[in-house]
Formats: C-alpha cells, sequence, structure tokens
C-alpha cells in the first residue's frame, strides 16, 4: 500500500547545520528503502532553494502572512499552521516534523524527530523571553505527537525525563556520516591542506559549532598547557563560526586563545563543508570536547575519515564512538592535556585508533537510519 508522506522541510536550505544534515540524509536514502513512499517536502516560501531537489521528491512551497516582515513569526506561522493544513489538503498519510517543533494540533498521525533539548537544559541558551515562550510550546506539544524519534538513547532519556513524553512512543534511529566521509590518502590530503590552508602536520583539528557547550576554551588551555611543558609541537586547528553575538553563549575565540597565551600555536581557519573530509583525513588527531550533544556527527564523520579520536565522555559522545576514540570528562583539564600529548605522542595508538574508528563508523548507515525511521512511519500509522 503507498504512503503518501509530508515532511517538514524547514532546514532543507541549510545543508551544514544538524538540522539539515538530518533531513537531507532522511530525504535522500527513504526512496531507496521503501518503494512504498510517496514524499512530499513542505518548504518555507521565505527560504530560497539554490539547488534541485532529488527527482523522485515532489517539493511544495508554504507560504505564511508574514513572508518579508518577520522571519520569527513566519517560522512559526509555517511550523504550526502552514505544515498541518498543507499537509491535510494534500491528503498525506502522515507528516513528519524533523526537528524540535512538534505540533499542538494536527488532523494527522504525525511524527517528530527531537534531535536535543538543549534550549531547555542549558539556560544560556533560552535567554530571551520569545525563546522561552517557544520552548515552552514545543516542549507541550511534544506530547502530543503520535511517535518521537530520538537520535542517541541518551536524547531519549532526556525527552522522558523533562518533556514528560511515554518511553514506548521514543524510538532512537541514530545518524550516519555520509558517503563522502572516507578516508583519503593521508600524504596527499596533508599535501593539500598545507597549499589551502597553510596548515602542516602534526595539528589537532576541531570542527563544530563556537558556541559554549562546544567547551573550546578547556581544549584551548588543555593544548596550551601541553606545549608550554615540552609537548609534541603540534598546532591546534579550530574550525566553526559563531552563529550569533551573545557572549554567554558565543564566548569570543580570539580573547580564549589569547587568555590562554595560545595565539603561537593555535589557529583558526574557515572550511567549506565540501573540505571536510579533507581536513579530517590530514589531521593527527581529531578532538571534541563538547559537553553536550543529541549524537555528536563530527566525531563520526572523523572516525569514518580515519582520523584518531578523542572525546568527552559525556551525553551521547560514548555512543558515538564506544571504544574506537578516547574518553576524557569534558571538565577534566589535566586529563585532556595528558590525552593529547599520548594521541600525538604514539604513532602506533593513533593507527589503532584510526582502524577501529573505521570499523565504528561502519555501524552507522544512512540505510539503516531510513529503514528504522520507516519502521516508526508504520508505528505511527498503525497506532
Amino acid at each position: 500500500m503507498m504512503m503518501h508522506l509530508a515532511i517538514n522541510g524547514m532546514f532543507w536550505s541549510q545543508p551544514t547545520v544538524g538540522s539539515g544534515q538530518y533531513l537531507r540524509m532522511l530525504v535522500h536514502a527513504l526512496p531507496a528503502v521503501a518503494r512504498n513512499i510517496r514524499l512530499t517536502l513542505l518548504l518555507p516560501a521565505y527560504r530560497a532553494v539554490t539547488e534541485p531537489l532529488p527527482p523522485d521528491i515532489r517539493a511544495v512551497h508554504v507560504q505564511t502572512p508574514f513572508d518579508g516582515r518577520s522571519e520569527n513569526l513566519a517560522k512559526v506561522w509555517f511550523e504550526q499552521i502552514a505544515v498541518p493544513f498543507a499537509a491535510a489538503r494534500l491528503h498525506a498519510d502522515l507528516l513528519h516534523v524533523p526537528y524540535f517543533a512538534p505540533l499542538l494540533v494536527s488532523s494527522r498521525p504525525t511524527v517528530a524527530t527531537i534531535l536535543d533539548i538543549i534550549p531547555l537544559l542549558l539556560p544560556e541558551y533560552r535567554s530571551s523571553a520569545a525563546v522561552r515562550l517557544y520552548m515552552r510550546m514545543v516542549a507541550r506539544a511534544a506530547r502530543r505527537a503520535t511517535q518521537i524519534i530520538a537520535i542517541s538513547q541518551h536524547s531519549a532519556n532526556d525527552i522522558v525525563r523533562h518533556l514528560g513524553c511515554r518511553a514506548a512512543r521514543v524510538t532512537v534511529t541514530p545518524l550516519a556520516a555520509g558517503a563522502q566521509f572516507r578516508p583519503y590518502d593521508r600524504a596527499c590530503a596533508e599535501r593539500e591542506v598545507a597549499a589551502r590552508y597553510g596548515v602542516t602536520p602534526p595539528f589537532v583539528y576541531y570542527v563544530g559549532g563556537l558556541d559554549a557547550r562546544k567547551n573550546l576554551a578547556m581544549l584551548v588551555h588543555a593544548f596550551a598547557r601541553m606545549r608550554r611543558a615540552g609537548g609534541p609541537p603540534a598546532t591546534l586547528v579550530i574550525t566553526g563560526r559563531a552563529s550569533g553575538t551573545d557572549l554567554r553563549m558565543f564566548p569570543d575565540m580570539d580573547t580564549i586563545i589569547a587568555s590562554a597565551n595560545a595565539c603561537a600555536f593555535v589557529k583558526r581557519i574557515d572550511v567549506p563543508y565540501s573540505d571536510a573530509p579533507l581536513l579530517y583525513s590530514a589531521a593527527t588527531v581529531f578532538a571534541f570536547p563538547s559537553r553536550y550533544e543529541g549524537f555528536g556527527l563530527p566525531p563520526l564523520e572523523a572516525m569514518a575519515c580515519g582520523a584518531p579520536v578523542v572525546v568527552a565522555d559525556a551525553t551521547s559522545l560514548p555512543e558515538v564512538v564506544g571504544d574506537a576514540a578516547l574518553r576524557v570528562p569534558p571538565d577534566d583539564l589535566p586529563g585532556w592535556t595528558a590525552a593529547l600529548w599520548r594521541l600525538l605522542a604514539d604513532d602506533a595508538l593513533r593507527v589503532d585508533l584510526s582502524r577501529r574508528g573505521r570499523e565504528r563508523a561502519t555501524h552507522f548507515s544512512p540505510e539503516r537510519l531510513a529503514r528504522e525511521t520507516l519502521a516508526v512511519y508504520e508505528r505511527a500509522l498503525n497506532s
């Protein structure tokens, strides 16, 4: 029997953010594992889409009364009114909202993916009255979803504990690294990174957000301690941009680096998403000290590319890396200093972690994500 699935496509035009990566991976993978699905992507009319969609996906551009007037109001109207109305008008059997914006009211079964509930857990992420009001609304709406998808068991536990959702309605479907994340020839990758970015090995690499929970101040200070104590003469390379100006949420990285007296051996670069596999493949070590993640995709991408990885032993990250990476408590400064030194100095350990990381990454795939999501759709329709 053919299923007509409508998906909220709010983040389709933002392929480098987590919600956009998840949406695109799911939309591209579903047709290969679910021949009985007709998929319609509901796109906000106020956000431009500059590239063609997959040929087997129908796109419907949905307008709101606030397009061109207020993006915040347009977003809420799109999520809570325009999307469910469009799904009903198209006679969709099921509606999927693939980020934390579940519906207060829907005339048909709905699946909501909640990638994380960071704004509910960390006060700096809900500093404005508008954000607090929005979070109260979607937290209440989450309990009304037919089925909920989490991307890690840790996130699922948080959803049940803090949103009051029934555990039986929450399913974990882990993310995956895209097919482009594969090992490059290391020597070639190192030469290319040196030519394009002025970075030569050995170097410790970080890519991701620059917000406070990413814990980069600790990483910078640990690296500086290692270098000043006579550790390997490596560089710490940080890529990523702050997506806001509130210093409580986005500490100034240049000030952090200067305060650690680390300007001589910390380098910040801008890397387009298309070059991510190149940097992972050239990195001597990949470090990810985040205090909280809904999943933690960068360490998985790094492992898929063969980079030896060290992560914070916190929230969902142990689920992602298993025993294929070093794990250190996120705020253990001496522990991070020692782990960085050990990884940079021990060739055999890096080779072993690289091998184990590549093998670990094979346990996660877009096909697995699509198959497990399809099973959630079927439960929602049969509820």
